[in-house]
């Protein structure tokens, strides 16, 4: 079976757990919070300049979220629901598989960007424009899979840790602030650029920033980077998650036995 095919495959099994235990969707009752009080705060400021950033905000957040909340729990809760096991055993590479399963999630994280501009036409009667539809479709989409190519390398990185909750739960703030998604990377402190740069967020950002004023200058560069070190997650995700398979049939650590 090919990996495409594999990958379709676990899309659709993510879709029908979701049906019965959708609760990463709940990112898409937080959204449209997050976009009133960011909104309030620019309104309320007198700023017009920074409200496109506060509707892009949430959306980027609501990727993030998805994928991190639901790439530390997918192996552990495969592994209590007794899936875990047959999957290992199963022809297809588990990587993929989790690839596949973080991708629906993505996905559904992504609709935030659709609430947020909601949230500013009806509440605010703010309408944000996009200078550049077809370079924002563009800045989307390489998000969303560097987003896929992210989750699945934590996922392999939070399974193996020792320290999963606190590692997930230390892995929000401090990405919201070296991805720029609502200040800038331009206005955080010098020393702070260099670790900016290696997280996708933060050529993203400016990426759908440039779309909503339109101004294309310079968008290839920042698609290739975040394309760039969306695909390289995605390998190292994949590659942690045989080490991880392997070491598990090589100990007999696959269930709780």
């Amino acid at each position: 079976m090919s990996t495409v095919r594999v990958m379709w495959q676990a899309v659709l099994l993510q879709l029908a757990l979701s049906r019965r235990n959708p609760e990463h969707a709940l990112i898409l009752l937080i959204a449209p919070m997050q976009t009133t009080t960011m909104l309030a705060l620019t309104v309320t400021a007198h700023r017009p300049d920074v409200v496109a950033n506060a509707v892009l905000a949430p959306g980027l957040i609501g990727l993030w979220v998805a994928a991190l909340d639901y790439a530390g729990r997918i192996v552990p809760e495969d592994r209590w629901a007794g899936r875990l096991t047959s999957m290992i055993a199963a022809p297809a590479a588990l990587g993929p598989v989790v690839a596949g399963r973080v991708a629906m999630v993505v996905l559904v994280g992504a609709a935030a960007f659709a609430e947020s501009w909601t949230v500013a036409a009806l509440g605010f009667g703010r309408v944000v424009t996009v200078a550049d539809p077809a370079l924002f479709v563009v800045a989307v989409a390489v998000t969303c899979f560097a987003t896929v190519g992210t989750a699945t390398l934590l996922s392999a990185v939070l399974v193996v840790s020792r320290a999963r909750d606190v590692l997930q739960n230390s892995l929000g703030y401090p990405f919201y602030i070296l991805g720029g998604i609502l200040v800038p990377v331009a206005a955080l402190p010098g020393w702070l650029h260099p670790f900016s740069r290696v997280v996708f967020l933060s050529w993203s950002a400016e990426l759908l920033r440039d779309a909503v004023h339109g101004d294309a200058h310079g968008w290839p560069g920042s698609a290739g980077a975040v394309l760039g070190l969306g695909a390289a997650s995605m390998a190292a995700g994949l590659w942690l998650t045989r080490h991880y398979v392997n070491r598990s049939r090589r100990e007999g650590t696959v269930g709780f036995a």
